[in-house]
């Protein structure tokens, strides 16, 4: 029997890895004989682009870059082989990442840019590679994407006609984009991807005190009228719904260069690394993630498995520390559902143990029916 064992994310203190390595021991003791193949999750602060090098490997380039505050730091992107051309696949966290926003004040997140993301392009532009891809995750920088295609060479001005200057939010004063040197700089041979997250709707972290409602309207109502002053410009099509978090998704900004998008990073990811075939392999799948609820539900990962798993009638088994909400709406998606009864106060000994404990009798519960 051949078992594909694939976690999803957990928080802060849990190791997604280590609960593949506890579900492994649980399967491996009940079923010495089982063929078993865990599909590399990671908890790097790397994210996408390290799971694609632990899959199908890259190099990893250097460099320095501004983060959303303005602050120096030194980052680093992938560089990998897909389709037989080299690909940058880069990260939007270490750049305007949510946890950067900790114990910032409302005025420093209002005046945030994305002005770094534009940097990582330019190093992949500028080093010869056409291909570039995007992984776009939650952020708490409400400059609408503005900050990243200045990085690239826009000039935004404000209502009296001047500069805006790097640094800053561009979309507080934003009247005007010259948007010629950024197309000029990609050409016609530049092909962005940009990824999203499964579900947009995902709450930030507790410790963030984001925008109030004032400022996120004059943001959402100024991205408004900056967007159909450049549709009109340059014959876009784009349209942000204000209320829709549309200043915070960054995405917008890519389409002004025709950047493609996608709804889901992990379902691409899958595919260009050939996990999906690997799925499709196996007897039975075992994923994992915190708790079953809507919000878990919207976790990339679990999600797409799950459903690559039941277009092939695989039977599937998630492992979580509890249930909350309804979790009736996703019993569709898995053949069993275990819990461990765990809870965010137990120590990695004790989660580790009863991960290993409940993978255990998951098999020798399939045993029992083989």
């Amino acid at each position: 029997m051949k078992f594909i064992i694939a976690p999803g994310k957990y928080n802060d203190h849990i190791s997604s890895t280590k609960i593949g390595q506890a579900i492994y021991s649980g399967i491996s003791r009940a079923m010495p004989n089982a063929e078993i193949v865990t599909i590399p999750v990671t908890d790097s602060k790397d994210g996408m682009p390290a799971l694609v090098e632990h899959t199908i490997g890259g190099r990893w380039i250097e460099l320095p870059f501004f983060d959303a505050f303005w602050n120096n730091k030194e980052g680093r992107y992938l560089v990998t082989n897909i389709d037989s051309q080299d690909t940058a696949i880069m990260d939007s966290e270490q750049v305007v990442g949510v946890d950067l926003a900790k114990n910032k004040t409302r005025d420093q997140l209002f005046h945030a840019t994305s002005y770094g993301i534009g940097e990582f392009i330019i190093d992949a532009v500028t080093s010869g590679l056409k291909n570039i891809v995007l992984c776009l995750g939650k952020t708490a920088v409400a400059d609408g994407g503005l900050g990243a295609l200045q990085a690239l060479g826009a000039k935004i001005y404000d209502e009296s006609g001047s500069l805006i200057p790097e640094g800053e939010n561009p979309l507080i004063g934003a009247h005007r984009i010259d948007m010629s040197a950024v197309y000029k700089l990609l050409g016609q041979r530049t092909h962005i991807t940009v990824l999203l997250n499964f579900s947009t709707a995902e709450k930030l972290c507790d410790t963030v005190e984001y925008l109030n409602q004032a400022q996120e309207s004059f943001l959402e109502d100024n991205l408004v009228y900056v967007t159909e002053k450049m549709n009109q410009k340059y014959n876009l099509d784009i349209h942000p719904m204000p209320h829709s978090d549309s200043i915070k998704t960054l995405a917008g900004a890519f389409a002004m260069i025709n950047a493609r998008i996608l709804r889901s990073s992990f379902e691409w990811v899958a595919q260009v690394t050939g996990m999906n075939e690997r799925i499709s392999s196996a007897d039975v799948l075992v994923t994992a993630t915190e708790k079953i609820s809507n919000d878990s539900m919207h976790d990339d990962i679990l999600y797409h498995l799950s459903h690559v798993a039941g277009s092939q009638k695989i039977p599937t088994f998630v492992l979580c520390n509890n249930f909350i909400d309804n979790f009736q709406d996703y019993e569709q998606l898995f053949t069993g559902i275990f819990s461990t009864q765990m809870t965010e106060y137990d120590d990695e000994i004790t989660i580790f143990e009863n991960y290993e404990s409940v993978a255990n009798q998951l098999t020798r519960t399939l045993l029992a029916f083989k």
